[in-house]
């Protein structure tokens, strides 16, 4: 954010009490400052701070609904919050934002404001205190699991089979791994393993929201691996809040080495703000596409949208070529060419593999061929590097590292 400090910071106001907010507005915009938008309660605040309305928050530890989740979506959105609390209450919110006294004045908050947009937003506790502490071990895995995200455009180019067989095959390898389907549209993978529909996102938005690790009670067992699934019924997607998702990712970490998210078709006017709040919690995107010109055209789309709309960095995005049949179609090459990312596996069409798996109900790992034999080496891959992003040059890991934690910069 080289410039951030030198141009008019846009800020999203959360205050609550109306004669302080009006006291604030007046300050924020004598200071240069813009007001990007103003919430009245900590859920409407983290969907404008998931979309990237503003560059940083200033908020009151008093506002109504501003829970640990909704602190938690906040700092995992990365756009870095002020916010303004009481005395002993600073304590309360080590980790999550940085914090002043409530009764600061103008020019105070709009110093501490630019100070938070050159720091970018609060990771944790542990690298808030020691700028220094390591996002890595020296086995490439972070202490928290690792996310990847898998999208795909239009025309089922086979994203939740591709998630699901690369679940089981890095689960064959050792890993603890979770998959999460979060295709709110209608998510596939409870079905396709003959899941408990009463189970996953749909129990968890049903029920209380008091701590998001009672998620874990919502996790089923797959085939080598944990799935927490999703929606049947679109319209259910609306009991589900984008805070309370980023809450969720950032509570499951803790519990395994990788997380997988089945993000199904992520384009513009289809991807609701709980689903970009999936796509925003992890480290990484594998874009799945046929390599024919119909399914490039829909990756294009998927991926311009993921770059522009989301603000994920190219650097963050690989692709998957799936269901690669005969010399017709496009090679890996052409496809890199095509969509300007790197192509990090070609999983060749296997028919009688796929018919055998879905009639098992079981991953296509399960079933043999070459399909199998595909996805099982780029899980070796996956699992030997820690993540995509492990094998990128050390300015791709630098943007990587710039939309996970100051993704205001890459939002304009």
């Amino acid at each position: 954010m080289s410039d951030a400090s030198y141009r008019q910071p846009r800020v999203l106001l959360a205050i609550g009490n109306p004669e302080r907010e009006r006291q604030l507005l007046t300050a924020l915009r004598d200071g240069g400052c813009t007001i990007a938008g103003r919430s009245l309660d900590g859920p409407s605040l983290v969907q404008q701070a998931v979309v990237g309305n503003g560059d940083v928050v200033l908020a009151a530890a008093g506002l109504h609904r501003l829970t640990g989740e909704s602190l938690i979506a906040v700092r995992e959105s990365g756009v870095p919050m002020v916010l303004l609390a009481g005395a002993g209450e600073a304590e309360a919110y080590d980790g999550l934002s940085y914090v002043l006294p409530a009764a600061s004045d103008g020019p105070v908050i709009i110093a501490a404001l630019h100070e938070a947009i050159r720091r970018g937003a609060v990771a944790s506790q542990a690298t808030a205190d020691n700028p220094s502490t390591p996002e890595r071990t020296d086995a490439g895995y972070q202490e928290n699991g690792e996310i990847i995200a898998l999208v795909s455009g239009k025309g089922a180019p086979g994203a939740t089979t591709i998630a699901i067989g690369l679940a089981a095959a890095l689960g064959a390898r050792g890993r603890s791994v979770l998959l999460i389907d979060g295709d709110l549209r209608g998510g596939a993978v409870g079905p396709y393993l003959d899941l408990d529909p009463r189970r996953g996102l749909s129990g968890l938005s049903a029920g209380p929201s008091d701590r998001p690790e009672r998620v874990l009670d919502e996790l089923q067992d797959g085939p080598g691996f944990s799935v927490l699934t999703g929606i049947e019924r679109p319209e259910a997607q609306e009991r589900l809040k984008p805070e309370r998702i980023a809450g969720t990712v950032s509570a499951l970490q803790e519990h395994f080495d990788v997380i997988l998210i089945d993000g199904g078709e992520t384009l513009s006017g289809v991807t609701s703000a709980v689903g970009a709040a999936f796509l925003r919690s992890a480290e990484s995107v594998l874009l799945v596409t046929t390599a024919d010109l119909l399914g490039l055209w829909s990756a294009r789309a998927s991926l311009r949208f993921v770059t522009e709309s989301l603000g994920v960095p190219a650097e963050a995005v690989s692709a998957i070529v799936n269901r690669r049949d005969g010399s017709e179609q496009y090679g890996a090459h052409e496809v890199e060419r095509a969509l300007g990312i790197r192509v990090v596996a070609a999983i060749p069409e296997d028919v009688r593999a796929a018919r055998r798996a879905r009639a098992n109900q079981a991953p296509i790992t399960a079933a043999g061929g070459k399909a199998a034999q595909a996805l099982a080496e780029l899980a070796s891959q996956l699992a030997g590097t820690g993540d995509v992003e492990a094998q990128s040059t050390g300015e791709e890991v630098s943007a990587l590292r710039r939309w996970r934690r100051q993704p205001a910069e890459g939002r304009r």
